[in-house]
């Protein structure tokens, strides 16, 4: 028998790409978890209970391979399942308790606070914790409708110094009711400052939060703007054939390479690619495929056409571009868009219906 060759001995044999359709709930989860750690946002999983942290490692170290279709078709799924949900219910006590504070009777939610071994002013004190974390225009409009007495206990539980930014800011008349109610908050009971800080933490809660539909489209969009365009692609395709109004949505709210030419004003591409190093550039308009050729021509059409011929002659001499070097190029001009637009020197243009 013929020798077998030595390099075909030590290739790896790899396993075969998952189907969706055998990946468990868990395992949807972990693909979902990988896609946004790579992209380097926070899922927040160390806020989960430990015995769903160990199954989730344990998820993920069963997958090891996830072809480009089982990840656009998993996102699709989340994606459809994120916008389907209407309400959701905190899974913790303490957090439930909190949205039905004033409705229980006091006994009854010690008696719960007692079950899970808290304490009855810890729900107060958390709220307490986030009111003093709002910004001072939000505190004195929660403060607005109070009566001195409560001011007095707001200003009480808030940092000296911000307490004393408040008061000064409050008009004179109220100021001076407030610096009198002191002294009648000397024998207010714990339990009625948790309730306080509850029900002030509620009055905030309602006017920050947005509605979920909003919320779901920027999910989804922030998971494709992290995904290749491939992947990006893909997955608009299956929303749009079966949620063609979210969908529509989704693609308003995406910004990726490929959005450029209608979210960029001409005028701020000069300074975008003064921000690129010129190698980045030359990579991602050399591995650009048909589709994003337009981005390329856009781009170059903004500079002095001295420049544009010397990065065409590059992009000429810059050899094969492979399609991950071409995408992590193209990413890295999408994040300095994306960075100017958030330090305020340049705005995206808003993409109309009609450019969809």
């Amino acid at each position: 028998m013929p020798r077998p060759d030595a390099m075909t001995q030590l290739s790896p044999t790899f396993p075969p790409p998952f189907d969706r359709r055998h990946l468990s709930q868990g395992q949807k989860a972990a693909v979902i978890v990988r896609l946004l750690i790579n992209g380097g946002a926070d899922p927040g999983i160390r806020h989960l209970p430990k015995e769903q942290q160990r199954r989730l490692v344990r998820d993920m170290a069963s997958l090891r391979f996830v072809d480009r279709d089982t990840l656009a078709a998993t996102v699709a799924e989340f994606a459809s399942e994120l916008d389907s949900i209407a309400l959701h219910f905190p899974r913790e006590i303490d957090r439930v308790l909190a949205t039905l504070d004033g409705s229980l009777s006091l006994d009854v939610v010690e008696g719960l606070i007692a079950e899970v071994g808290g304490d009855v002013g810890a729900l107060g004190d958390a709220a307490w914790d986030t009111i003093g974390l709002l910004d001072e225009d939000v505190i004195l409009d929660l403060m607005s409708g109070e009566t001195p007495e409560i001011c007095a206990i707001i200003l009480s539980k808030l940092p000296a110094a911000k307490a004393a930014s408040l008061i000064g800011q409050l008009e004179k008349e109220q100021s001076e009711a407030v610096a009198a109610a002191f002294s009648r908050t000397e024998d207010v009971t714990p339990e009625a400052v948790s309730r306080i800080g509850n029900a002030l933490g509620r009055q905030s809660d309602s006017r920050a939060q947005p509605a979920f539909e909003t919320a779901a489209v920027t999910r989804v969009a922030n998971i494709l703007n992290l995904a290749t365009s491939a992947v990006r692609q893909a997955l608009l395709d299956r929303l749009e054939a079966t949620d063609p109004g979210f969908a529509a949505r989704v693609r308003k709210t995406v910004f990726s390479f490929e959005n450029i030419p209608q979210r960029l004003d001409p005028r701020d591409a000069p300074r975008v690619l003064r921000g690129v190093d010129n190698a980045v550039l030359v990579t991602a308009l050399a591995g650009a495929n048909a589709a994003q050729a337009k981005v390329g021509e856009f781009l170059l059409s903004a500079i002095s056409s001295r420049l544009a011929d010397q990065i065409r002659e590059d992009i000429g001499n810059a050899g094969k571009v492979t399609s991950d070097q071409a995408e992590e190029a193209m990413a890295e001009i999408v994040t300095a868009i994306r960075t100017l637009e958030e330090s305020g020197e340049l705005s995206l243009l808003v993409q109309e219906d009609s450019a969809e």
